[in-house]
């Protein structure tokens, strides 16, 4: 079993516990990614990790067009059905799998992802990306593994840590320390700063 089918199977579990759909910093985060992109208008969006999907939910009501990425279909919710979704780990060419987006959105992920991929999904997430990805990242430990017997946040860092190494392979535009979380305003290398 490869890297991808081991996360997946253990989201594929992970999903299967009621208490995981409680909570979408997909959801809470909205806020902060308007505020920080200050999107003229509402253009193509691709929600990385998207998770039960709620997070995508809030970004077309607010007028995105909205499609979504994920390693595990486990957790989605009825309400997306008709969206597009790719059932892909975040690893891998999203480009060619989903093109380009004018925006990426990326909550409560990077965290998950096993520490040798984080620059990675971080520079593919980048490749697709016209304008900027936003990330929101938690910077604790996850409480939610001792249902599946591992630690799903496999990539704690400080927020400096994160905010260094996404400079590596974008241009962080912002940043903001939320002590739990930080969060990430991101533009491609190929982006012109006004």
């Amino acid at each position: 079993m490869n890297i991808g089918e081991q996360e997946r199977a253990t989201y594929d579990s992970m999903w299967a516990v009621p208490a995981y759909h409680d909570q979408s910093p997909g959801e809470i985060y909205l806020p902060m990614f308007l505020d920080m992109a200050k999107p003229t208008m509402r253009g193509s969006i691709l929600d990385a990790g998207c998770g039960a999907g709620k997070g995508a939910l809030a970004l077309k009501r607010e007028g995105f067009q909205v499609s979504l990425c994920d390693l595990s279909n486990a957790g989605l919710s009825p309400e997306l059905e008709g969206m597009e979704f790719v059932q892909a780990p975040l690893w891998s060419n999203l480009k060619r799998q989903v093109g380009f987006r004018d925006y990426v959105y990326c909550c409560d992920v990077m965290e998950h992802i096993p520490p040798t991929f984080t620059m990675l999904v971080a520079s593919r997430l980048l490749e697709v990306a016209r304008r900027s990805v936003f990330f929101s990242i938690s910077l604790m430990p996850d409480a939610f593994g001792a249902w599946v017997g591992k630690p799903l946040h496999q990539t704690v860092q400080s927020f400096v840590q994160w905010r260094d190494q996404l400079d590596e392979v974008g241009r962080v535009k912002e940043a903001r320390d939320l002590l739990h979380c930080g969060v990430y305003l991101v533009e491609p290398k190929h982006v012109e700063r006004s």
